[in-house]
């Protein structure tokens, strides 16, 4: 049987030699999608490598800092939250806490990541803490037998004191 032939079209069969304008943009859109999701796992995967990078300088600094106050041959002081170099929004302080052993100090270091929008902390710390025994510790360092705080007084008692699982007892 021969095919019949198109009134339209000069040759008999056309042969189709390209892709419609619809599969143009259909491809063009897929394609677009596909980008646009590998871009968003790249910018995700690049912010979990700067936060476990920050995560590790963290670590190294607060355990560079417990290990040089317990090396230190003078008085253990608690020091305020200041910045941690080579980790962006963190800021590492050094508290002391009375322990449930009356001849030991909690020695309790804290990282603390902040927001960069409103310096508020994000939830986001980094915890170490040592028992050191009392003459280690600055005696005006804010530790008191009852309470702790600087500027803290011996009657505000044991409220906001964290309690710490004493490996001595």
């Amino acid at each position: 049987m021969s095919p019949i032939p198109n009134p339209i079209s000069r040759t008999p069969n056309p042969v189709p030699t390209g892709y419609s304008l619809l599969e143009v943009l259909v491809a063009t859109a897929i394609l677009a999608i596909g980008l646009l999701a590998i871009f968003g796992l790249t910018q995700s995967a690049r912010q979990r490598s700067l936060d476990a990078s920050d995560l590790a300088a963290v670590e190294l600094v607060a355990e560079t800092t417990l290990n040089e106050l317990l090396a230190k041959q003078t008085l253990i002081e608690p020091v305020p939250p200041c910045p941690i170099d080579g980790a962006r929004y963190w800021k590492l302080e050094v508290k002391l806490y009375p322990s449930t052993r009356g001849d030991l100090v909690t020695v309790f270091l804290n990282a603390q990541k902040f927001s960069p929008q409103d310096n508020l902390p994000t939830g986001i710390s980094f915890q170490l803490l040592r028992w050191v025994p009392k003459h280690r510790v600055n005696s005006g360092s804010g530790v008191r037998d009852s309470g702790f705080g600087i500027g803290g007084t011996e009657s505000e008692g044991r409220e906001g004191i964290p309690e710490f699982d004493d490996p001595y007892l």
